[in-house]
């Protein structure tokens, strides 16, 4: 066997050609390249398979772990859509499309409108129920996690910075159901019902949901937003 490979005539003519000063530094530089081209496939591959192994993937296990989200915000047949980036909002409604960030604006084409409107649901954002929740303990039911929580305090978060007397508050609560997917929220119940009759005496069934997707995946739109409002 060895006898063939050395008497081959692939082998032979290799030979010539390694021997050769003309088409033996070719030979060398093709080998040189070969050689480079693999190590340099060798190391990215693993790079990526460090990056894959070292990269820990956050799941939003708790509110305060979600910095920029899409939602939609459901009550009977009324709903609500948006995403969110930091404290910045872009959401539409009655098919116009706003911008809040410290104010709200009204977003047509390259101007932004300043608008007198009242966030309504849009204040039930992540950082508010992460206050509301703040120290309470839930109770897992089924699929969820349910809070009970004191209205008063619901009150001072929503309605922010009220003189209204809240005595009479301390004797409701609101129910707060939290779901998780895979060990990360994505659903928001709320029974507002008492609040509702507290504030409005209407004593109609009031059920707000908030569904959260693209969690801490939404790109940062506010640049080119806060350049329409502020005028920059």
């Amino acid at each position: 066997m060895f006898k063939r490979i050395k008497e081959s005539e692939k082998l032979q003519r290799f030979r010539e050609l390694w021997d050769d000063p003309k088409t033996h530094s070719i030979m060398v530089l093709v080998f040189w390249l070969i050689f480079m081209a693999v190590l340099i496939i060798f190391v990215r591959l693993t790079a990526v398979s460090n990056v894959s192994s070292n990269t820990t993937v956050t799941k939003a296990t708790n509110f305060d772990s979600i910095k920029s989200y899409e939602f939609s915000y459901v009550q009977g047949s009324n709903e609500l859509n948006g995403k969110v980036h930091d404290d910045s909002i872009l959401f539409i409604l009655n098919n116009h499309r706003y911008y809040y960030h410290n104010d709200v604006y009204l977003i047509n084409g390259d101007t932004g409108v300043k608008q007198n409107l009242d966030l309504g649901w849009l204040k039930i954002n992540t950082k508010m129920l992460n206050n509301l929740l703040g120290g309470l303990t839930g109770a897992d039911i089924n699929d969820y996690t349910q809070y009970v929580v004191p209205l008063d305090r619901f009150i001072n978060l929503y309605e922010i910075d009220t003189d209204a007397d809240l005595t009479k508050a301390m004797t409701y609560n609101i129910l707060l159901n939290v779901y998780k997917k895979d060990g990360e929220i994505n659903k928001v119940v709320l029974d507002i019902t008492n609040y509702r009759i507290f504030r409005f005496n209407d004593n109609k069934p009031y059920v707000l949901t908030l569904y959260f997707y693209n969690i801490n995946e939404v790109n940062d739109f506010t640049k080119g937003f806060d350049k329409i409002v502020g005028g920059k």
